[in-house]
């Protein structure tokens, strides 16, 4: 789409939601892939005056369930035919049970009873002047977008995204990067997290640039994209950059990259490089669900390694802005790892008393522990508190992960543990107490979770029996004891 025909699709947009009576400060919840309709939609939605609730495509009724029930949204909007599953079956099953909902829009084919059909106003859009709100609505104080994370006791945590943080977030792309409207970003991560928001939807929009949106992850498919949309910026994990430099997408003629980019997979720093080439390389981090930082690989900067203190972001003419800053948050003697806090621009906010609301110099908790590295400690060395896990893209938390599990009739106790993936970022395990006499089969624990509408990203990879689940004596659950068996 060229932007005079995203702007009109977008009017349209927005037309179906005030036309369904969906008003300036209430919220909608948004369930789509990473294809063109999220973007506009997304924009539709703010244009309305709407706060977007971003349920990301993994989930299902249990996770969903929970967030409509905590957060109450007028509207739910998701797609009837997507991998051979219609979403929107489960989006109208939960609004049928939540009274907040007043109408399911849906994209696609084969949509149920009582949906309302949006795929016109992309292909047909008309011209809405005069029905849209007005622009005061845009006063009204609430978040722009709410994402999710989990801490520890908190499996299922809103965060709540201002204006102001989602355009600090495209700012930092686009200065650390230069990225200006000749640029093609092709972008794998779903708008639903802070990679997505950092790499795809906001320097988009901030560069005037292009974007091709990657959905979902197919090796193949991705390097066609790469070099028959011209991308010029991308980011993946190291492991899957590697690859693509093996199968010769890097080197092709019709490579046109300028930026190159790994994420960070938190967890573990993949040492993995594609090589150096003409391109400029980044690194985009991933802080806790929260931020995504991204710097340009400086050749003398340990890039396992980050800033302690006040991190500026400067452009090509030497001009910087102040973006984020992080500290620890505790006592880090003796090289004691302690809670890794973040302020800046680029934060966003939690609810008053709640575990991401800012403390009393404006620093927020990332979920992530770090200690003090090199001589003058100006730097940190980045690791995770082992009860919340990295997986898919998602922060789970570990606790959460033992009681769904442990509810398997054919266990004892059970708890879930963690080890390091170069592209997941942690492959998840269940060690598992059997009950006696009872055989146990990892695809009847995923037909129990299956049928129990729990997201596919928490099923364990394997089951390791145990016949006992290792516990310090406050009952805490050593998952470190249980990666190393």
């Amino acid at each position: 789409m060229r932007y005079r025909e995203a702007d009109l699709a977008i009017d349209a947009l927005a037309s179906v939601f005030t036309e369904r009576g969906l008003k300036p400060g209430e919220l909608i919840g948004i369930q789509l892939p990473n294809l063109i309709e999220q973007p506009l939609t997304m924009l539709a939605a703010w244009r309305a005056g709407l706060t977007v609730c971003a349920l990301p495509m993994l989930w299902r009724r249990m996770e969903i369930a929970k967030v409509v029930s905590e957060l109450k949204p007028c509207a739910l909007l998701g797609i009837g035919d997507h991998a051979d599953e219609n979403p929107l079956q489960g989006l109208c099953g939960i609004a049928a049970d939540e009274a907040s909902v007043r109408c399911v829009l849906g994209f696609g084919t084969d949509l149920p009873d009582g949906v309302t059909p949006l795929d016109a106003a992309l292909l047909a859009p008309r011209d809405p002047r005069g029905r849209l709100p007005s622009a005061v609505a845009g006063a009204i104080e609430r978040p722009t977008l709410i994402t999710f994370t989990a801490r520890v006791g908190e499996p299922l945590l809103p965060v709540f995204r201002g204006e102001q943080d989602l355009l600090a977030q495209g700012a930092m792309t686009v200065l650390a990067l230069s990225l200006d409207h000749g640029d093609t970003i092709l972008n794998p991560y779903p708008l639903t997290g802070p990679a997505g928001l950092a790499l795809g939807l906001m320097p988009w929009l901030i560069s005037g640039g292009a974007l091709l949106q990657h959905q979902p992850f197919d090796r193949s498919g991705f390097a066609r994209q790469l070099l028959e949309g011209g991308a010029t910026v991308t980011a993946l994990p190291s492991a899957m950059l590697v690859a693509l430099k093996r199968d010769g997408v890097l080197d092709h003629p019709q490579c046109k990259l300028r930026r190159l980019g790994r994420v960070w997979p938190v967890a573990e720093l993949a040492s993995a490089q594609p090589g150096e080439e003409d391109w400029a390389q980044f690194d985009l981090y991933p802080m806790g669900d929260l931020v995504s930082l991204v710097r340009l690989r400086d050749a003398r900067t340990d890039p396992t390694l980050l800033p302690r203190g006040k991190i500026q972001v400067r452009a090509e003419n030497g001009e910087g802005a102040l973006l984020l800053e992080t500290m620890l948050g505790g006592d880090c003697t003796a090289g004691q790892a302690t809670d890794v806090k973040l302020r800046g621009p680029v934060c966003p906010r939690g609810s008053a008393g709640g575990p991401l609301a800012p403390d009393g110099q404006g620093f927020i908790g990332s979920g992530l522990h770090g200690q003090g590295a090199g001589q003058t400690e100006h730097l940190l060395k980045i690791g995770r508190d082992t009860e919340l896990l990295s997986h898919g893209g998602f922060t789970i938390a570990a606790a959460e992960l033992d009681e769904i599990y442990r509810s398997f009739s054919g266990f004892q106790d059970a708890a879930c543990f963690a080890r390091p993936d170069p592209i997941l970022g942690d492959r998840l395990f269940a060690a598992v107490v059997p009950k006696h006499g009872r055989l146990i089969s990892i695809e009847a624990l995923h037909r129990y979770l299956h049928h129990h509408g729990v997201a596919p990203y928490k099923f364990p990879d394997r089951i390791v029996t145990v016949e006992a689940i290792p516990r310090d004596a406050d009952g805490s659950v050593r998952r470190d004891a249980l990666a190393r068996d």
